[in-house]
């Protein structure tokens, strides 16, 4: 066994690894950020790989993937914790690929399939980071409503409560498609400033990752709401799982609002708004996507678990 940074091997390994694999797509990967890439081998065989990105005054596990084998991944983070070490770091967390803009957290074992867009990795990794002497540093769910048809009378109530604000609540409008993602970025930065490892983006990052997603993305489950000046205040952000050919079934990928105490109740108003919509259009159920344990939001009409996800740390 022993360790590369060759990058050819490191970006083709997950095709390797995930070969077959129904739930895995392939897409190109910016390892810019990595300060170091980490890849063990036997013979001409890869075992697993990592790369370290610095950020947030912590070094990061980044793109990590392995196959199943206790030994390799010890060996591959004993050799991260070194290089760390010598740089003068003094905590590591993983996995995360440079940001919580990006993909990041492990994706425990579970029975229920992954929907679009779902944190997806091979059902072990939990398991290696923790023998590894990983301890979890953050949790988070994603649960599925599968009764929809429920008492929506409240909905009146919150209708009159935000027209006398002056509130209005459209569909995302796919002909301006840059204006709306910017008031979402706009939306965002101020409602996730004070999330667990928040990271400052720029507009033009958000848009890069939204617009990969743009030929799928139906504006029927993009709602914003907008105050007298036509400023978004809010935003629900859902699409079609299409992993799901049996059932109408509907991801809430992200709800969020600006901190203004004028609007609050504004995410529940959505989230329901967009739940009754679902219902009166055939839906069967709506998961409640990536949602971290202390999230309010989490625990709005979000149903049974479906998910569980965790992100690790160790001191160094």
């Amino acid at each position: 066994m022993y360790l590369s940074d060759n990058k050819d091997d490191f970006l083709n390994f997950p095709k390797i690894l995930y070969e077959g694999d129904p739930f895995y797509t392939t897409k190109s990967e910016d390892i810019s950020q990595c300060e170091k890439l980490f890849v063990v081998k036997e013979d001409d065989k890869i075992l697993a790989r990592a790369g370290l990105i610095y950020a947030n005054d912590c070094a990061q596990v980044s793109f990590f993937e392995a196959i199943n084998d206790i030994n390799s991944v010890r060996f591959l983070f004993d050799e991260i914790k070194k290089y760390a070490k010598s740089k003068g770091y003094e905590y590591l967390i993983g996995p995360i690929n440079g940001s919580t803009w990006k993909k990041y957290r492990v994706t425990l074992p579970s029975e229920n399939p992954p929907f679009l867009l779902d944190n997806y990795n091979k059902p072990y990794y939990a398991e290696l980071f923790e023998k590894c002497g990983f301890e979890t540093i953050a949790n988070y769910t994603s649960s599925i409503c599968k009764n929809l048809n429920r008492d929506y009378s409240r909905l009146e109530k919150f209708e009159r409560i935000f027209e006398q604000k002056g509130v209005k609540i459209r569909k995302f409008d796919s002909d301006n498609f840059e204006r709306d993602i910017r008031k979402i970025y706009e939306v965002s930065i101020k409602s996730f400033v004070n999330n667990f490892l928040y990271t400052p983006i720029e507009f033009e990052e958000f848009y890069k990752m939204y617009e990969p997603v743009k030929t799928f993305l139906n504006p029927e489950w993009i709602l914003i709401a907008e105050n007298e000046n036509n400023e978004a205040i809010a935003f629900i952000f859902g699409f079609d799982n299409l992993y799901n050919r049996s059932e109408k079934s509907l991801i809430l990928k992200t709800l969020a609002q600006i901190p203004d105490y004028k609007y609050k109740g504004i995410g529940s108003y959505l989230t329901e708004f967009l739940h009754k919509k679902a219902y009166l259009a055939g839906y069967d159920n709506i998961i409640h996507a990536l949602m971290h344990e202390n999230n309010v939001s989490a625990n709005i009409l979000s149903g049974e678990l479906y998910h569980k996800y965790k992100l690790y740390g160790v001191k160094l």
